[in-house]
């Protein structure tokens, strides 16, 4: 039977014979299109289409369906004879299903509510491939299926304010959004979202080669990144640390990387600029690293790329959406966006080092807390640049405590002048401390200070002093008002003082007193 359709039908028509609620029931027949005819199936939820028995469609390159319910294929074919038409989704909450995937030829998805795919789809065509999918301003939810893009060209998938809905948090993600990309090059924008935010990924092909590419996302609902990505091109993730780091260990998923997933999967050899986006509220790095650099990190089936930096830097946000661009990317696989800058557990709130007697020198810390920390690599240099071990010290390893800290540097005068402390993980990923600087003899003799001025600082103080004592700072205005006093304590040992001043442009005269009386005078213009 063939139901030839020249005009503009409105149908509003039920069949309770049938266990389908309302709508058009293609039961074997061929509904031809001829010309820029339409079918428009009314009804609300009971505007649907159902195909079976064979049924099937054979369009016109203008003509148009409309249906306002649910779109069912049981048919087995493609649900159209031909890479024609156009069908208009513009009911409320619509769904694609069926026993047989339909090849749309163009989709367009209008109304209101979510479009729901119940199971494995295309759009596109299946010979011609010049459909286009328009997402429009609604959502279309994956729903743990395969949405592919026959069309290969960058322009074959539109969206206003809609997006596509890829998120089900489960350690392979079946929500995929595959687009057969032949071999095109440009910017291929999957135009995904959640929760009313558009997060979309943009694969920017550069190389010719064939291939589809697959694509997922998914948040996760803890901030330790699980489920971890199991195996899908390559094998799942068995191990999560910090970025930048050559050694596997402890996972440290919590405050170094970005609460979202992407799965990438092509199915030949390409290379990429990808832009990878996400949601401010699933950045719960640590501070400051929240607001640092954070670049794309992947996973090669045994280990994680080792340099996170070389693969696109982005400053992280923590509200709206951020992104991060990753260039010449050949390596398809589980992504992470992760902390550029390492966090570490240690968290170090001062460090000193200060003679003690002729030949020794005592490095005084503290912690303010600690988490699955190591020890402490005491660091000495002569020139300030190259650094070498000379001892350990363990650390509390677990601590929410403020923790002191000591160790006794003996014979000093065979070490260079400049140390500092190597924070040390348990995983082995580490940072370093300031620099201390201490004076060649520790039986120093007392040395004049001196006092300048620097205009992005401040006032600068730098003295070599034999015992710990004050100095006394006065800044005087041009009207002879004395506007700041300030007592600084001085330590053994080489001082460098940085006093904030904050002042008004004009000449100011300061005076510093010390080691009993003594009196230095400096005029400093501020502009």
């Amino acid at each position: 039977m063939h139901v030839i359709i020249k005009y503009f039908l409105l149908v509003t028509i039920g069949l309770p014979a049938f266990s389908f609620a309302q709508g058009i029931i293609n039961n074997g027949g061929s509904i031809v299109f001829s010309g820029a005819a339409h079918i428009y199936v009314a009804g609300g939820t009971n505007g649907n289409y159902l195909s079976q028995a064979g049924g099937i469609v054979y369009p016109s390159p203008t003509g148009n369906i409309w249906i306002e319910g649910d779109w069912t294929n049981n048919s087995a074919n493609t649900g159209f004879f031909s890479d024609d038409g156009t069908v208009n989704m513009n009911g409320a909450n619509e769904s694609i299903n069926g026993t047989n995937s339909t090849t749309f030829n163009n989709l367009t998805l209008l109304g209101s509510g979510v479009k729901t795919q119940n199971l494995n789809t295309n759009v596109g065509g299946v010979v011609t491939t010049n459909g286009v999918l328009s997402v429009g301003n609604v959502i279309y939810d994956l729903n743990s299926n395969i949405l592919t893009i026959t069309n290969p060209v960058a322009a074959a998938v539109t969206f206003g304010a809609g997006y596509i809905l890829s998120e089900t948090n489960a350690a392979v993600n079946p929500s995929i959004m595959r687009w057969n990309m032949a071999a095109n090059v440009g910017a291929h924008v999957y135009p995904f979202g959640v929760a009313g935010t558009q997060i979309p990924f943009t694969f920017n092909k550069t190389t010719a080669g064939i291939s589809n590419i697959d694509v997922s996302t998914r948040a996760t609902a803890a901030s330790d990144n699980v489920p971890w990505a199991g195996a899908s091109n390559v094998g799942g993730v068995t191990f999560f640390y910090c970025p930048n780091n050559a050694m596997a260990g402890n996972p440290c998923a919590t405050n170094s990387v970005i609460d979202r997933w992407w799965d990438i999967t092509p199915s030949a050899a390409v290379t990429a600029n990808c832009t990878f986006s996400y949601r401010g509220s699933e950045n719960t790095l640590n501070v400051p690293y929240n607001t640092g650099n954070i670049g794309a990190q992947w996973w090669d089936g045994t280990a994680w790329n080792l340099n996170n930096a070389t693969t696109g830097s982005a400053a992280a946000v923590l509200a709206g959406v951020g992104s991060v661009t990753a260039p010449g990317l050949n390596q398809f696989c589980p992504y992470v966006l992760s902390s550029v800058a390492i966090p570490l557990p240690i968290d170090l709130i001062d460090f000193s080092a200060m003679c003690d007697g002729e030949n020794n020198v005592v490095l005084n810390w503290s912690s303010a807390s600690e988490k699955n920390s190591a020890y402490f690599d005491i660091m000495n240099s002569k020139d300030g640049f190259t650094f070498t071990k000379i001892a350990s010290v363990s650390s509390k390893g677990n601590s929410a405590a403020i923790n002191h800290y000591s160790f006794m540097v003996e014979n000093k005068k065979s070490l260079g002048n400049y140390f500092r402390l190597k924070m040390v993980d348990s995983d082995l990923t580490y940072r370093n401390s300031k620099t201390e600087y201490v004076s060649d003899d520790c039986n120093m003799t007392e040395e004049k200070p001196n006092l300048y001025y620097n205009q992005h600082n401040g006032i600068v103080i730098t003295s070599t002093n034999k015992d710990a004592t004050n100095y006394k700072l006065n800044i005087i205005d041009a009207a002879g008002r004395l506007i700041r006093t300030e007592s600084l304590p001085i330590h053994t040992g080489y001082n460098n003082i940085t006093i904030s001043t904050e002042l008004a442009a004009g000449v100011y005269l300061v005076n510093l007193t010390y080691n009993n009386g003594q009196m230095i005078s400096k005029k400093i213009p501020v502009y």
